[in-house]
């Protein structure tokens, strides 16, 4: 996969430009994903309510470029902080429910979260000593269940 920074940038420029033809745009690349980070006067509707709006720009934005390129490229797009911010509170709150499991021993049951969301919290408690995660519910009100893990 070759990730063209140009390309991407003017095909998410097209795109928000829509919006803000003002925005400015920055494409870092890293790891064969894509991360666009936009500073705009008009973030809080580029974002939406709870980041809606945002996660339909990047799968609009993805089929522009699959269609462009004839390749998947994955990419997320962050708007002035927003999803780093959010990505942060996320880790810590599985964090703090993992910590719980271990001095509770009960199941803690995270609130509904998109699939980039729910695999961050896997990730993030992967090595996490005495705990397991696993997604349930059904789109697109899945959500993680954190549980201690069962001795061997």
């Amino acid at each position: 996969m070759s990730l063209d920074k140009i390309q991407i940038k003017k095909t998410a420029q097209n795109l928000i430009g829509y919006f803000d033809p003002q925005a400015k745009i920055e494409v870092e690349i890293n790891d064969d994903a894509c991360r666009l980070n936009i500073a705009t006067e008009l973030s809080g509707i580029l974002i939406g309510r709870t980041g809606g709006n945002l996660e339909a720009l990047e799968h609009i934005l993805r089929l522009m470029l699959l269609k462009e390129t004839e390749e998947f490229i994955p990419l997320s797009i962050d708007v002035a902080g927003y999803r780093a911010g959010r990505e942060q509170g996320i880790i810590q709150m599985a964090q703090g429910a993992a910590q719980k499991v271990l001095e509770v021993g009960e199941n803690q049951t995270l609130p509904s979260m998109n699939s980039f969301e729910r695999r961050l919290v896997h990730m993030t408690l992967k090595d996490f000593k005495g705990v397991a995660t696993e997604s349930a519910g059904e789109e697109p009100e899945r959500y993680v269940v954190i549980r201690a893990k069962k001795s061997a």
